[in-house]
């Protein structure tokens, strides 16, 4: 709830121009909602390049076409629309191939955004066979996360006077949950079953599972940010940072069957899309002290006890074991160690 009081009180702010003139920024989910829009900020700010990871090519074509027009940009080259389908492994390391494939033959990466998500309602299993708000929150997100991580620290390698950085999308919504999977001895197994979901849905509602999701992302935000290098001076090479956005008028909500109370609330208070995603680039252009942190109201906050306790550690590192097993069937080459 204090989420939502921030709304009514806090006024975001965009990176300064020199912040982004000329940089390479990848955003997932970009074609619509806070991506697009986040998007949208970078290049009217001189990004050099926005690379728009979507999940429809024609949908990402029109986004691309209307964020061009709104900024009078008229180098059809700046804006690169690839697919990327978190709901499948494949497509996610074939979209990091191609990440890779552009960054070898010249290309640069400055800023990861991983902000594509879902909060669905309904279970359903992909083709990986993983409930859907589980690979594509969290095992998908981690997947691209781990992939471009070389490719960051390799432009910081070519010139260190760059500062990459890499964002993952969270939500508040984590502080509200029960997650009683968390106790279990396998806790993605348990997570993935189809009664378990039911439980769970009924127990703690419906944002019960979106929540738990966006918990991991902030666990896989502080894991990842333990693994980047640091300089001589102990300062880590690329910065690792979550944020929440607050409660925005995307088209989260939308594309599932979510409750009406919750649409209630997003059309009487939500931030609009244009503003929410200021905190995106924000986050995306903060210092070393946001490295492994969480960001609210574009401000270092405290995720609660859920995140920082004693128990919530141990519950980490467990998750970020299993979360490490899944990868490495998928992509036994996937770096864990630098």
């Amino acid at each position: 709830m204090s989420g939502l009081f921030g709304l009514l009180f806090t006024r975001l702010t965009l990176p300064s121009p020199s912040d982004i003139q000329g940089k390479t920024i990848l955003i997932t989910g970009a074609n619509t909602g806070l991506g697009r829009e986040a998007a949208r900020h970078a290049l009217a700010l001189g990004a050099g390049t926005i690379i728009s990871g979507v999940r429809t090519l024609s949908k990402g074509e029109d986004a691309k076409a209307n964020i061009e027009a709104s900024t009078g940009c008229t180098d059809k080259k700046k804006v690169l629309v690839w697919p990327i389908d978190l709901e499948s492994f494949a497509s996610v390391q074939a979209f990091a191939a191609r990440v890779r494939k552009y960054n070898f033959e010249g290309g640069q990466l400055d800023i990861a955004i991983m902000n594509a998500g879902i909060a669905s309602v309904e279970y359903a299993v992909t083709h990986d066979g993983w409930e859907r708000g589980i690979q594509v929150n969290v095992l998908s997100t981690a997947l691209l996360s781990l992939e471009l991580l070389p490719l960051l620290l390799r432009n910081k390698e070519r010139d260190p006077s760059t500062q990459p950085h890499l964002t993952i999308l969270t939500s508040d919504i984590h502080k509200s949950i029960k997650f009683p999977e968390r106790y279990e001895q396998h806790v993605l197994s348990v997570l993935n079953d189809e009664d378990q979901w039911k439980k769970t849905q009924v127990a703690g509602g419906a944002t019960e599972r979106y929540g738990v999701t966006k918990l991991m992302d902030i666990f896989i935000t502080m894991e990842i940010a333990r693994l980047v290098p640091r300089d001589e001076s102990g300062n880590p090479l690329v910065i690792i940072n979550a944020v929440t956005p607050g409660f925005c008028k995307s088209d989260l909500l939308t594309r599932e069957k979510a409750p009406w109370i919750l649409k209630l609330i997003q059309a009487l208070i939500a931030w609009k899309a244009e503003e929410g995603s200021k905190t995106l680039l924000h986050a995306a252009n903060q210092g070393v002290e946001t490295h492994g942190k969480w960001l609210e109201n574009q401000v270092i906050a405290d995720p609660g006890n859920i995140v920082t306790s004693p128990e919530a550690a141990v519950v980490r590192e467990k998750l970020w074991a299993e979360i490490i097993a899944v990868l490495h069937n998928v992509d036994p080459e996937v770096r864990i160690e630098y």
